[in-house]
């Protein structure tokens, strides 16, 4: 009897708009990445993002003060498709000051990204990245889970 009542019934490929988050709705080429993403090409970007960061991080000489942050920031990203930072938005702070200054400058001093692949570029402007940063002996950027 279910097979029955499922006849004739168009399911959509993809998530309706009310379903999405508002702003991406309000702008379908723009895309917040989430952990549990399965489009390969964007999270490969995505990780590419992630290991500039970590990699220059030691080599700008980053150096915060001996007291350790109350908690670690999680910091939203915007990287236009061009490589170039959008915005910088820091979700939750670090609680001290200099720890959220210094997670700014390094990604203003890593900027320039890399250019979207055509594949990507062709559907999306501005990719969200949104990770937690963990200061440890290396920076490590973990994606958030909700």
């Amino acid at each position: 009897m279910p097979r029955d009542m499922m006849r004739g019934i168009d399911i959509p490929a993809e998530t309706p708009a009310a379903l999405r988050p508002a702003q991406q709705a309000a702008n379908p080429r723009r895309v917040a990445v989430a952990s549990n993403e399965r489009d390969v090409p964007l999270r490969m970007y995505v990780d590419s993002f992630r290991q500039k960061i970590e990699r220059n991080a030691a080599q700008i000489g980053l150096r915060l003060s001996a007291t350790p942050a109350r908690t670690d920031p999680v910091v939203s990203v915007a990287v236009r498709s061009d490589g170039s930072v959008d915005e910088v938005t820091i979700l939750r702070s670090s609680g001290r000051a200099d720890t959220d200054d210094a997670v700014r400058r390094i990604i203003h001093l890593n900027a320039r990204y890399a250019a979207f692949p055509p594949n990507v570029a062709a559907r999306f402007d501005v990719i969200e990245i949104r990770r937690i940063w963990t200061f440890a002996e290396t920076l490590k950027l973990l994606e958030e889970v909700r």
